[in-house]
């Protein structure tokens, strides 16, 4: 047990960077599918991709960076496009099992970027950034369309923190276009999580509140301009590595990944994707562990179950999982019961099994992969990793990409709900 508890604490991500397919919308209702692809790669990087914010500070620069000592890109406005928007496609690629990336365009250059519903924070990496991870990645070099606001922004990650500083751009996704968004360039990095990383940015997805100096997140000025019919997005995460069904839906969700109905869970603090759980179930019994109830966060930013560091300890005490992978049979099933709806994760959703190569799989690819450690052969580890949410926020427990696998989900800005409905694999 105690080789497990180590375990957990340098548990890391699968770093892949294919090509996926394509970005379809549904002219009729303004519905933008982003297809992704899942991709397989072996690496020993010690870390978890975490990004949901813990801390962030910020305040007007006073000495903003020479604007005249950055060479500017090549960007062309293009005439304003009619609101009927036309079929667009849109390649994307999947960063490891469980980190969907995909491209966005920043003035007239393309990155790579983790869609994240525990931050909100337009994150992108710039050329003003000197550590060896930004030039590792492609670096942002303002466009003529670009607009010097220099104020400056520390925000804390679950395992690590970035310094940036906030200016103004156009962005587009798909036909979705956005001409003033605002971006924090990534001016260092704290963590050799991000030099390891095979993105180059992150759009955060979560409530305006936690965004810097109420600027509005990119999905909020999508909101404003009315881009979209329903102003709500939807994950669905594929069990099956290398394929190419994963997919971020933006205007709806495509019913043809669901697997029975989808139940909505009210926002209980507009902040994060924040719901109330009314308890944590352990084989259908009450271990304790929401004797108020609990804060469940919808994060698509992390790729573990995380809870506060006493409550999770606790839970792998009472799943007591054998490092050989000799009790799966035996493994209890976890429930979490929100507003009266049982999600449960059976031994094969929140067990990853370890290769001879060092690599943690899923088994029998029922769930993708979310963590990848060195290892020997024949072991197991849980899917799980402490975390403790400061307040106001927390303590909280967030549902990560291995639930979010199971579970396709909605976030619904119109009415400020979070959706779960099981996924078809």
């Amino acid at each position: 047990m105690n080789q497990l508890i180590f375990s957990l604490l340098i548990v890391t991500s699968l770093c892949g960077q294919d090509q996926g397919t394509f970005l379809q919308e549904k002219q009729d209702n303004k519905i933008f599918t982003i297809k992704l692809k899942e991709t397989y790669k072996i690496v020993t990087a010690k870390e978890i991709y975490d990004f949901l914010s813990t801390k962030q500070t910020y305040f007007r620069q006073q000495t903003p960076i020479n604007i005249q000592e950055i060479e500017f890109g090549g960007y062309v406005p293009k005439p304003q496009q009619n609101e009927q928007k036309k079929e667009t496609s849109l390649k994307l690629h999947n960063f490891k099992n469980t980190q969907f990336t995909g491209p966005i365009t920043v003035g007239d250059q393309e990155f790579q970027v983790i869609f994240d519903t525990g931050s909100a924070n337009f994150w992108i990496d710039s050329i003003k950034c000197k550590n060896e991870g930004c030039k590792q990645h492609t670096q942002y070099k303002p466009s003529f369309r670009a607009n010097h606001l220099g104020y400056a922004l520390n925000v804390q990650f679950g395992t690590g923190d970035l310094n940036g500083e906030i200016n103004s751009d156009i962005v587009k996704l798909g036909e979705i276009e956005v001409e003033d968004q605002n971006i924090a360039e990534i001016i260092e990095e704290n963590g050799s999580v991000f030099q390891n990383s095979g993105f180059d940015g992150i759009v955060g997805l979560a409530y305006p509140s936690m965004a810097a100096y109420n600027f509005n997140p990119l999905f909020d000025n999508i909101i404003k301009e009315k881009k979209l019919k329903s102003n709500q997005f939807s994950f669905y995460m594929s069990n099956q590595v290398n394929s190419y069904e994963s997919q971020i839906t933006f205007g709806g969700y495509d019913v043809t990944k669901l697997d029975g109905p989808i139940h909505y869970h009210p926002v209980i603090d507009k902040y994060y994707w924040m719901i109330k759980a009314e308890n944590i179930l352990v084989n259908g019994k009450d271990e304790g562990f929401c004797p108020k109830g609990c804060k469940i966060v919808a994060d698509t930013g992390t790729s573990l179950i995380t809870g506060p560091f006493e409550d999770l300890m606790k839970l792998l005490d009472l799943t007591n999982i054998n490092d050989d992978c000799s009790n799966l049979n035996q493994l209890p099933k976890l429930t979490f019961r929100i507003d009266g709806v049982d999600y449960d994760l059976d031994s094969k959703d929140y067990i990853m099994e370890l290769k001879d190569d060092g690599t943690e799989v899923p088994l029998n690819n029922d769930v993708s992969a979310s963590a990848f450690i060195q290892g020997t052969s024949k072991q197991c580890i849980g899917a799980f990793m402490p975390l403790d949410i400061p307040d106001p926020q927390g303590p909280a427990w967030i549902l990560g990409d291995i639930f979010l696998t199971k579970y396709l989900s909605v976030y619904d800005r119109d009415t400020n709900m979070v959706g779960f409905g099981k996924a078809k694999h």
